[in-house]
């Protein structure tokens, strides 16, 4: 008999939380049947803004929620975890885990809540909620990173059940040829390429990139992969900085293993995070980092090859990227090998469902 689990999502968007959630599909051990809903955004929608959805389409769920509190989404997952015959239910961040823990009154269900990061805790309404809903036997708080699990038992009065790390397919993850790849990608052969990647919004930093960019030699160029709302406003602020010759903007890219490859240098000039994938993915593809000092990313940062920085510092990242692209090649296999061994999706498969089971 298969042990049915529903992980709950505010939406299903390329991003970091949305991924992990796809890979815990991808690598679930026979008997154990998984169902992904989110609640906001309907099937047809998701899947024409990220066709990497469509082969799951059938374990896929939308709820369509409306703007606000809604108590009609409630009762959509309650049916829906009756209609499935879900046993335990795996929440992400604090909107998912409010309407998991409505609909799950008076239910059998045992409740896995994984918290990505801690920021959001700083505002006292989410504390107050996100204890209150924690304030139960039947559900295991799961934090992502040690350091992530250090804030959350600070912000809640309460330690992490587990700290399970986020995980990629590092088979797939892996080095490859850096002039195939830009060949592919139709980008510059002979520059230095410095990549970002991720939603382009306020919380990514990706303004001080931009600002670090400008401090750099003209044969820096910068090559950015992600969709969002500040979008016009970056690529305004590029032009007023005289970068334009040297931004890439890619969109939303679907050959992210191409994108890693490509790179001499990958950067996280974050204002927020929990543990990123994109840390993970580009180490796995052998290229160093250069990140903010923030949330999970010092716990998975190479410790001999990646450097740590302030936010809102772009003084500091071209600083630190020229010392790391001033470092060996010899660094992209240690990169590789770093992250096979402490971040690999199947062992975070596994210690998810050992927790369910």
């Amino acid at each position: 008999m298969s042990l049915v689990t529903l992980q709950v999502v505010q939406h299903l968007r390329p991003g970091g939380i949305e991924h992990l959630v796809l890979n815990l599909l991808r690598f679930a051990s026979p008997g154990y049947q998984q169902f992904v809903v989110a609640l906001e955004g309907s099937k047809e929608e998701a899947i024409t803004q990220w066709p990497e959805l469509k082969p799951f389409a059938e374990r896929l769920f939308f709820l369509n929620k409306p703007k606000g509190k809604s108590p009609l989404t409630v009762i959509k997952l309650r049916q829906l975890m009756l209609e499935l015959g879900v046993k335990v239910v795996h929440s992400h961040h604090i909107g998912p885990l409010l309407y998991s823990r409505l609909a799950a009154l008076g239910l059998k269900v045992r409740h896995i809540q994984t918290e990505h990061d801690s920021w959001h805790l700083s505002n006292p309404r989410h504390q107050q909620l996100t204890r209150w809903l924690l304030n139960s036997a039947k559900v295991q708080l799961v934090a992502d990173a040690p350091r992530v699990a250090l804030q959350l038992e600070k912000l809640l009065g309460r330690p992490a059940d587990h700290v399970i790390l986020n995980g990629i397919d590092t088979e797939y993850f892996s080095p490859g040829s850096r002039l195939l790849a830009r060949q592919d990608l139709q980008l510059p052969l002979d520059k230095i390429l410095i990549g970002c990647a991720g939603r382009l919004v306020h919380e990514k930093g990706i303004d001080n990139a931009l600002h670090a960019l400008a401090s750099l030699p003209n044969n820096h160029h910068l090559v950015i992969a992600g969709q969002g709302d500040k979008l016009d406003e970056l690529q305004s602020l590029a032009q007023h900085l005289q970068l334009e010759h040297r931004v890439h903007w890619l969109g939303y890219c679907d050959q992210m293993r191409l994108f890693y490859r490509a790179l001499d240098l990958f950067t996280m000039p974050s204002r927020q995070e929990g543990l990123p994938l994109a840390l993970l993915e580009a180490q796995a593809c052998g290229k160093s980092v250069v990140a903010t000092q923030i949330g999970g990313i010092p716990d998975l940062l190479h410790p001999h090859s990646g450097k740590l920085i302030k936010p809102d510092r772009p003084d500091q990242l071209a600083s630190a990227i020229r010392d790391v692209l001033a470092q060996s090649n010899e660094v992209s296999r240690h990169n590789s090998e770093f992250v096979r061994e402490c971040a690999d999706i199947r062992t975070m498969a596994i210690r998810y469902e050992a927790i369910a089971f």
